[in-house]
């Protein structure tokens, strides 16, 4: 079990809809608008990221993109440090592509918020 999290956005195409869909609980595909967590413990960096979508009824909120890369350091800083409290990874270059996901993630919602006019939707499934 995990924490998915994935980003809907006006006019989501069904490939993207796809490549989220058929992520196999992928820890690095932040890129396509999906970021996973297993619940191996804390510290949870989707939930600091994604705060409003875990706070809701629905599990949904709108985030705006200036709001995900204000809380990208600390989303990053908190990744690193579960991947070196939980998973014993002691090499950036092991923990690189976990951050890197982070960042994606966040570069794809300001994206398509600038295209679309609007900020993405988030949706935490937990």
């Amino acid at each position: 079990m995990g924490i998915d999290i994935y980003a809907v956005w006006k006019g989501q195409t069904e490939a993207e809809e796809i490549a989220q869909a058929s992520a196999g609980f992928s820890l690095v595909l932040g890129h396509a608008g999906y970021l996973r967590e297993a619940y191996h413990g804390p510290p949870y960096a989707t939930m600091y990221l994604c705060r409003e979508a875990f706070e809701s009824p629905s599990a949904r909120a709108v985030i705006p993109a200036a709001v995900l890369w204000q809380r990208l350091p600390e989303t990053l800083r908190l990744s690193e440090e579960r991947q070196r409290k939980l998973y014993g990874l002691k090499k950036r270059q092991d923990i690189e592509p976990f951050l890197q996901s982070f960042h994606d993630f966040v570069v794809l919602c300001e994206a398509k918020e600038k295209e679309t006019g609007e900020p993405v939707i988030i949706v935490a499934s937990y």
